[in-house]
């Protein structure tokens, strides 16, 4: 591999064990997992790889410019410093080859473990024109306040954030969203019309299983399963991203999903409450204090039951403290949720928990219960507060408990 200069993902080896950590290191662990896969035939759009090698300079700038100046100064830095020229100019005849449009994707190292699915960016509707600006952008998301705060949970020096950028052409998705393998060597798909971005990102609810079949139809869900068996025989990894198009399903992502145990609960749960509907989303029971938050939220959120209205990734930095996770809104195919399956976070997501707490309520005036293999949550006013009102529960009768 040359340093610093393109790499094409037809030419890459699938390797395993040490061989595919090495090139992990190398071309960063979404590359490292497509190279894979279209080694074995699976249906990986083509594609080349700007190497960890090349954004190293820029790195460096944009670590000294955070330790020098604060988190903002970061990415400042990183999009002050040019592309190779030799390099931009490859960029250029590449995205010529690729069809005059591409996406550029972040691949970066972290990646193999799932406290980073959605930290990085990538940019979308590239020309030749922009492909360096885009590199670069891909560079500088990796000083953002979501990643340097996974960083720093993670007890990582500045130096760990290394990316690579994985160039594919754009094609025209009629759906998308994830897929994972569910015990019993089952199938559930996630999904939305359009491209999946929305619904990674926690903007989509999208639809899953026979919902989303009565929405893009039988056939691609069916396609969708039989793809993500396919990469669990071949590669282990039993989570993917997919997109449609043309009457093809193209493997955009995968990786083997570890979730870690769930910590037990801190309180026991109340003696009764008032049950709302929602969705699960990374399993596990958790039982705490119902904290209202927002990204970027300075919070103390140890031992708390976090409550979002929407399943951002900005938000993944207040998982390493949490309890776990209701989010008002759906989309449980959003990045959010793998960070906390990875984080051993129970979460939920489509839960209106504003029928029985009001629209606004105070952080700690609720008491929350959630079950996030079965969507279950039960809602209960702290010590000294007045009940919920008859009627306020939009599923069914107070439980006991």
């Amino acid at each position: 591999m040359r340093p610093g200069r393109l790499v094409p993902l037809v030419d890459v080896a699938g390797g395993t064990g040490e061989g595919a950590a090495n090139l992990a290191v190398e071309i960063g662990f979404k590359a490292e997992r497509l190279a894979r896969a279209l080694h074995v035939g699976l249906p990986v759009l083509p594609g080349w790889v700007v190497p960890v090698s090349a954004s190293r300079e820029a790195m460096r700038a944009g670590a000294g410019a955070v330790r020098a100046s604060g988190l903002a100064a970061g990415r400042v830095a990183v999009l002050g410093v040019a592309v190779d020229p030799e390099l931009e100019a490859e960029l250029r005849c590449v995205v010529g080859e690729l069809g005059g449009r591409v996406i550029v994707r972040s691949s970066s190292p972290l990646e193999g473990d799932g406290v980073w699915a959605g930290a990085f960016s990538s940019v979308t509707g590239v020309g030749c024109d922009d492909v360096a600006g885009a590199v670069r952008s891909c560079w500088a998301s990796a000083f953002a306040p979501d990643p340097l705060g996974r960083l720093d949970a993670c007890q990582l020096d500045l130096e760990a954030l290394e990316l690579a950028v994985l160039v594919q052409p754009e094609i025209e998705l009629v759906a998308g969203g994830v897929a994972r393998v569910t015990a019993g060597c089952g199938v559930s798909v996630a999904g939305v019309r359009g491209h999946p971005g929305a619904l990674l990102s926690g903007w989509a609810e999208g639809a899953r299983d026979a919902d989303l079949a009565g929405l893009i139809g039988s056939q691609t869900v069916a396609d969708v399963a039989g793809l993500t068996r396919r990469v669990h025989a071949a590669l282990g990894d039993d989570v993917i991203e997919w997109g449609a198009c043309d009457g093809k399903v193209w493997l955009l992502q995968s990786q083997r999903g570890a979730s870690r145990p769930a910590a037990a609960p801190a309180t026991q749960p109340p003696g009764d409450g008032t049950r709302v509907p929602a969705q699960p989303a990374a399993p596990g029971t958790a039982t705490g204090p119902l904290l209202p938050c927002r990204p970027h939220q300075a919070v103390d959120c140890r031992g708390a039951i976090l409550l979002v209205d929407r399943p951002l990734p900005a938000l993944a930095p207040l998982l390493f403290g949490a309890r776990g996770v209701i989010s008002r809104a759906a989309a449980a195919g959003a990045h959010l949720a793998e960070v906390a399956r990875s984080l051993g976070v129970p979460m939920v997501t489509g839960c209106r928990t504003e029928t029985v707490t009001g629209p606004d309520p105070a952080p700690g005036d609720w008491h929350a219960v959630i079950d996030g293999a079965t969507g279950e949550v039960l809602l209960s006013p702290a010590t000294g507060r007045r009940p919920p009102r008859p009627g306020a529960s939009c599923g069914g009768p107070p439980a006991r408990r």
